[in-house]
């Protein structure tokens, strides 16, 4: 019985170990090519990884950490190539990594802000390539599947889905699938479960190829049930899939959510006779009731297509719809598909122009259109209801216009087009260009993921702000852009954040923690280091320090390349000082109503606004230290320009609007220690754990009209009373002080104090602690936060006489653990 007990103590506690070990979210680390099942131990294959994952214990050459069975499993695999003997069958929800494509040796190329940075963007480093088979199949184990930074290749089945063939939720990143066929639907993905979801974000898709669905299709019941299903296809290129006996390229059906924005779909290939890119329609019927089960599509379902450029395609339809579900297209350009008997968009019961009920939704788009009702159909005609163009006048018709007028060649994949192959719109300063449109709902991103900045400001010159371009591409432009709502800040805070980051970035140059990244650490270092010396060098009463990197100010503006591999590309050209000049001025103090900027006359002479070269950054100050009144704000222009000699020249100019305030005082906690049974006086200066470096930095001076104000508050007779104390023990501490008074005006009922503070206890014998609360007030009459004074007595330290041992503990997980077994031990007994 004895071992018994023992033997339910050892356990118990045993028991509670795999709780503290089942929280780490390790990766299963893959680290051989070959496509092992179990038979080496000594390397992990990723099919082993899978199965580690799904066991939630060692399998093969595989380590397994997580052994929760509701968390995602997370595999890494290497740069270099995986080849399949056979399908993989994820049982669990996994998400895969690929080898991370980036060069920390350079700079990335696209980006919205002054200066690029690093790392730079590589192509894709890892491959999982078939040689006979699938790639995936989830409809085992129904459970969702996500891929970042890989390529699939050369999936192959007699049946669906070449690639993927999902059972549940797919979530794809910056992922290819390339060169996959399956003999019947969905040549590179199938969506087979009920409600399997596809997300497509930042991927290539080329070179896929299906009887029906070349890049995707999907089951359209669940027994008699619509599958329901989201699909979001986002800033990825859709190139040289399908082939001429092909009927679809994406197959939709059911009750499908389908959003697809900033794409590029080109050089894509169905049959010429009957072909659909984008079918959308339910086949046996059009009729848009909620019951209607003949349909392979419900009214439920919807279409979302926006900033997609849809071009160079070959077929008899891009889009195939009919009255079923919503249908919206918006800053798409969908045209110079097919030959001249082809559709852009095509109703499936033919004309449609009289239809109602359609619940079609077009705005901004670049179509070809009849240009009117007795015109003959035009080549790749998008065949639209009156109803949804009555009211809509914003839709370019460029029947008559080549495409080389509007675009590009398609670019292939490089650094400049986030190696995607696409398209760049051309300004030609004519009104049917796909550049600025005064329009609204296109992404807020382009298909390079640079932000498309439409809703930016610019007073000086309005008619050259950044507006909408139609397409998966935005054309960047030097833009400089209005900037308002700013003030001062702590200057002493905004030092100590760049102390912090020098120092951090310091440590890991000296003591990098992966080689990898050490041109990265240098290059930030070097950044804060300029930061700190040149701020310091430069300060100014409540200086207001504008960084227009903050603000991803200017925007870049993009120069066509016109020479290399890479010539028809535009390269982002940043702001830096050799290419650029930033003029600024002072404007005054005044009022923006709408359009109308008031300027208060003369303006004030006490505001300066300057572009400090060696800062890099635009700094806004006053001589004297007067705050902004409410309602009113200090203005600034700045102006980039192209410097002399630089093509094409280009210059911008931004409005700034800023406020001055006064910042608070900071007072710092504090201590004193008192002798036992001494009845000693401390003596304490507050003012010397207290600052008002916030409108100065540590060292700075007043304003250029007072550089001698003092930190902190005096009253009319010019005494020194910036010292407020509260939460004062009275019947146990005395405090007295050099000088006493009347607050400033905010707080004049109450007693501030100067010099220095005496604290002493009014009991002698006092064994405990107290403490109280100080603030004190800035030269403006302004308070600091409330900072707290402990008074400790050596009756708990140095003169503690209780016994060693007397005092309270704390309770671990051993004592929990400890006080269960006994509990569990005096029940057994029993």
């Amino acid at each position: 019985m004895k071992n018994y007990k023992k033997a339910i103590l050892a356990t118990m506690i045993l028991a509670t170990m795999p709780l503290l070990a089942a929280t780490s979210d390790a990766p299963i680390n893959v680290t051989t090519f070959e496509d092992e099942d179990g038979e080496n131990l000594n390397a992990c294959s990723l099919r082993e990884a899978l199965k580690a994952a799904e066991l939630r214990k060692p399998y093969g050459g595989c380590e397994s950490t997580d052994i929760l069975s509701t968390t995602q499993k997370v595999i890494q695999l290497q740069a270099g190539e995986y080849i399949l003997k056979k399908e993989l069958t994820p049982n669990v929800n996994v998400l895969i990594w690929g080898a991370s494509p980036v060069d920390w040796q350079e700079k990335k190329v696209l980006i919205n802000d002054i200066v690029n940075q690093y790392p730079a963007e590589t192509p894709l480093k890892t491959t999982i390539k078939a040689e006979n088979s699938r790639i995936f199949n989830t409809t085992f184990g129904a459970k969702g599947l996500t891929l970042n930074n890989l390529i699939l290749t050369g999936g192959r089945t007699s049946d669906k889905g070449g690639a993927i063939y999902a059972g549940a939720d797919v979530v794809l990143q910056n992922t290819q699938i390339l060169d996959s066929k399956a003999d019947q639907e969905g040549g590179a993905i199938f969506l087979a479960g009920p409600t399997a979801s596809l997300t497509l974000t930042d991927s290539l898709i080329q070179k896929n190829i299906a009887p029906k669905g070349s890049v995707l299709s999907m089951s359209c019941f669940n027994d008699i049930v619509y599958s329901k299903r989201k699909v979001n296809l986002t800033g990825s290129s859709f190139i040289k899939n399908g082939a001429t006996d092909s009927d679809s390229m994406f197959e939709l059906c059911g009750e499908p959510e389908v959003i697809l924005t900033n794409n590029t779909i080109a050089q894509n290939t169905v049959k010429t006779s009957t072909g659909n890119l984008i079918k959308f329609t339910g086949d046996a019927t059009t009729e848009n009731t909620s019951n209607n089960k003949s349909s392979i599509l419900s009214n439920g379902s919807s279409l979302t297509l926006t900033s997609n450029t849809i071009v160079e395609n070959q077929g008899y339809t891009t889009l195939l719809y009919d009255k079923l579900g919503s249908k919206s297209l918006n800053s798409n350009i969908i045209a110079y598909n097919g030959g001249s008997d082809s559709y852009g968009c095509r109703y499936l019961l033919g004309d449609v122009s009289e239809q109602e009920s359609v619940r079609f939704t077009v705005q901004y788009n670049a179509l070809s259109l009849k240009k009117d009702d007795t015109a003959d159909r035009t080549a790749n005609q998008c065949d639209l209801p009156k109803e949804a163009l009555k009211d809509n006048k914003t839709n370019i018709n460029i029947s008559d216009i080549d495409i080389r007028t509007l675009l590009s060649p398609l670019q292939p994949a490089s650094k400049y087009t986030s190696f995607f192959p696409l398209y760049y719109p051309k300004n030609n300063g004519t009104e049917t260009d796909l550049v600025d449109i005064d329009g609204t709902g296109c992404s807020s991103t382009d298909q390079r993921g640079l932000a498309r900045n439409t809703n930016q400001t610019l007073y000086f010159n309005p008619e050259a702000a950044n507006r909408c371009d139609i397409g998966s591409v935005e054309l960047m432009k030097l833009t400089a852009g209005d900037i308002s709502d700013l003030a001062n800040s702590s200057i002493s805070e905004l030092i100590k954040s760049y102390q912090s980051q020098y120092d951090f970035f310091k440590d890991l140059v000296e003591k990098p923690n992966d080689e990898i990244f050490l041109t990265y650490y240098k290059s930030r270092l070097e950044q804060y280091e300029n930061l700190l010396k040149y701020t310091k060098e430069n300060l100014k009463y409540r200086a207001i320090f504008v960084d227009l990197n903050n603000y991803k100010l200017p925007l870049p503006r993009e120069v066509e390349l016109t020479e290399g591999d890479d010539k028809g590309s535009y390269k982002l050209d940043f702001f830096n000082p050799d290419s650029y000049e930033i003029k600024v001025e002072r404007l005054g103090v005044g009022q923006l109503n709408g359009k109308v900027l008031n300027i208060q006359q003369p303006p004030d002479p006490n505001l300066m606004c300057d572009w400090n070269e060696k800062l890099q950054q635009i700094v806004i100050y006053r001589k004297d230290d007067v705050i902004t009144q409410a309602g009113d704000k200090a203005f600034c222009k700045y102006t980039i320009t192209t410097k002399p000699g630089i093509q094409p020249e280009q210059t911008s100019s931004g409005l700034i609007q800023a406020a001055f305030v006064n910042i608070a005082p900071v007072a710092k906690d504090t201590s004193v220690t008192l002798k036992y049974r001494q009845h000693e006086k401390a003596t304490l200066n507050l003012l010397s754990f207290a600052n008002d470096d916030g409108d100065t930095g540590e060292g700075g001076k007043g304003p250029e009209n007072n550089p001698n104000k003092p930190a902190f508050w005096k009253n009319e007779e010019g005494v020194e009373l910036p010292i407020r104390l509260t939460n004062v023990p009275t019947r146990d501490l005395t405090i007295t002080a050099d000088r006493q008074g009347a607050c400033p005006e905010t707080d004049d009922k109450e007693i501030c104090y100067g010099g220095n503070i005496y604290v002493q206890e009014v009991n002698t014998f006092n064994p405990f602690n107290f403490s109280f609360n100080y603030q004190v007030y800035d030269a403006d009459g302004t308070a600091s936060n409330a900072a707290t004074v402990s008074v400790i007595s050596t009756a708990t330290t140095t003169d503690d006489t209780r016994p060693a041992g007397s005092g309270g503990g704390s309770t671990g997980i051993f004592s929990i653990l400890g006080l269960l077994s006994l509990l569990v031990y005096r029940r057994f007994r029993k």
